[in-house]
């Protein structure tokens, strides 16, 4: 298996292209971290800031860490670029570890099932082996409807572990059942 943190992969689906952020797509992603409808739905859990950015100057700044978290091997933050117009809409972040913790950011237009679904589907089929992880947790909230759905469809279940409220679960072997 290559090593993500050497050359990090690129992926496409139907409607979008999944590829390490960049510093270039600062002005675009303002949109997804300024608005308020994505903003109630981003897993910010153990994470120095809310990513409640207004700014390109800020989230320049959080680009350049997220930057030096993928040259340290930490975690890495794919864009989610929309290839109709080739823009960054939103973001992907996977670390591993038994467990790989799965966030996804994405302009509040596209928090839609068919869309979410697209994009874990690439999550599904290429993170378990590239993080080497058993299982993918993600969070969503209650109000994230659209979310939970394609959740459901791709596999993951929800978890009952205490102070990990709203996490959902899947296992490389599937051994959670589907709803």
């Amino acid at each position: 298996m290559k090593n993500p943190y050497e050359k990090c992969p690129v992926y496409e689906t139907e409607h979008f292209l999944i590829r390490l952020i960049q510093l270039e797509d600062a002005e675009n992603l303002v949109k997804c971290y300024s608005d308020s409808k994505s903003q109630e739905i981003f897993n910010a859990d153990n994470c120095a800031g809310d990513f409640c950015i207004n700014t390109a100057e800020g989230m320049t700044v959080c680009i350049n860490a997220w930057l030096q978290a993928y040259e340290q091997e930490e975690y890495i933050r794919f864009a989610i670029v929309d290839k109709s117009f080739d823009k960054a809409i939103g973001t992907i972040e996977m670390f591993g570890g038994d467990t790989g913790v799965l966030r996804i950011d994405i302009a509040s237009v596209y928090e839609k099932s068919s869309y979410l679904e697209e994009i874990i589907e690439v999550c599904v089929k290429n993170f378990y082996d590239l993080f080497s992880v058993k299982t993918i947790a993600t969070k969503a909230i209650p109000k994230a409807q659209f979310r939970i759905e394609a959740l459901l469809k791709s596999g993951f279940c929800l978890s009952d572990f205490k102070g990990r409220e709203h996490y959902y679960l899947r296992s490389n072997k599937l051994l959670f059942t589907k709803i």
